[in-house]
């Protein structure tokens, strides 16, 4: 469980780390890209979850329907700001060639599972990450 929580933590401060360096701290497009690269890190979980734990499916599944208005949210002030879409692929990339590591070497849990999904049912998403969206 310690490693779990290490790599929760460590691909959290990676997003950050590469968010920070590629785009200025002061624009809107830094605050979209980071709640881009936060969402997507539970989406890409969950999804990896509903693969590969399907003794967990369905509770992923619900769990993954709590990020959708906020991804749509997401969506829409993207197309009204000056946002780097490369920029953006290349955070989701990372995120997923991350996620694809952990699984070839076997750390993708059913616990990892359980965390992500307890996170987002239990403790809810970050708001005040996401007030930009509002």
């Amino acid at each position: 469980m310690k490693k779990l929580g290490y790599s929760l933590f460590a691909a959290l401060c990676l997003s950050s780390a590469t968010l920070s360096s590629t785009v200025k701290a002061e624009t809107v497009d830094y605050q979209y890209l980071t709640v881009a690269g936060y969402l997507n890190f539970y989406l890409l979980n969950l999804n990896a979850c509903e693969d590969y734990h399907p003794e967990i499916r369905q509770q992923a599944y619900d769990a993954e329907k709590q990020l959708y208005p906020w991804l749509a949210k997401l969506d829409q002030k993207l197309k009204g700001a000056d946002a780097d879409n490369k920029t953006l692929s290349d955070v989701v990339q990372k995120r997923r060639e991350a996620l694809n590591l952990q699984i070839s070497e076997g750390d993708f849990t059913l616990d990892h599972c359980k965390a992500i999904v307890k996170l987002l049912t239990g403790d809810g998403l970050d708001q005040a990450l996401l007030k930009s969206l509002n």
